[in-house]
């Protein structure tokens, strides 16, 4: 059951050039949130009546944080408020991540803004789990990962940072091997992580980034096509009721 209240900020703070971080204390929230969640955040002025899906990076007991790009005039009234400042929030929305047992090796990899959402994933499983990131230029939040006592490798295609190339040129050369994959970031990086998951017959749950407006499955502006195992054909699935979280074998990617 999601929850609409005003939440009193904790923390907020740029992390890098136009990625920030803030915290909230909603702990009717975080009561109930699970990894790969999400919540709508509403922008201060209320002539930007449309709320933002931002997921959940990380839940707990009391409060929850989010980190976010500024990509538009929500986003930049977002990065303006202050400790102490109040904002509107619903949430937990959506279908999270499916945890596997404790005993089951898993790898993490996370592209660019699908990064966050993957923090509260890792801090659920167990430490034999391996973390890939991928950036285009500066990393964040490396040492969010790190400090988890986790594996983790950093691909960026500047070369001033860890391995050269893309987080799938990082997957393909470290060749890891688990009994679950998870994974968030850009389509293409998503498409490619599930094509070499089947390729290595390991199950995969990917975590979609299409644009949302309701949040709660209303408006129907955020279907991809999925193929559930042992039905006929493709039908349009919710990212924002049915999903965000679906099995990347599923996933209708090229039709």
């Amino acid at each position: 059951m999601n929850t609409y209240c005003t939440a009193p900020i904790i923390n907020h703070e740029e992390i890098m050039s136009g990625v920030w971080k803030m915290e909230l204390a909603a702990p009717e929230i975080a009561r109930t949130a699970k990894p790969g969640q999400f919540i709508q955040l509403y922008p201060p002025d209320e002539r930007n009546l449309l709320a933002r899906p931002i997921s959940l990076s990380s839940v707990s007991e009391k409060s929850v944080t989010i980190v976010y790009r500024i990509a538009g005039k929500g986003t930049k009234q977002f990065s303006q408020l202050k400790k102490n400042n109040y904002i509107r929030v619903m949430g937990p929305l959506g279908n999270g991540f499916t945890l596997p047992d404790k005993t089951t090796r898993s790898i993490i990899v996370g592209g660019g803004m699908g990064i966050p959402p993957l923090l509260e994933l890792a801090k659920q499983l167990n430490r034999n789990t391996e973390i890939l990131l991928g950036y285009r230029d500066i990393p964040f939040m490396t040492e969010d990962f790190q400090k988890l006592g986790m594996k983790v490798q950093i691909a960026s295609q500047s070369e001033n940072y860890g391995f050269q190339g893309t987080v799938i040129d990082l997957l393909k050369n470290i060749a890891p091997s688990a009994g679950q994959v998870f994974a968030c970031g850009p389509r293409q990086m998503l498409y490619s992580v599930s094509i070499w998951a089947k390729k290595h017959n390991m199950p995969i749950q990917v975590s979609m980034e299409e644009r949302m407006a309701c949040g709660i499955g209303a408006c129907l502006g955020c279907g991809v096509k999925v193929r559930k195992h042992g039905e006929p054909d493709w039908k349009y699935m919710r990212v924002c009721k049915d999903g965000p979280v679906f099995s990347g074998e599923e996933v209708v990617w090229n039709e």
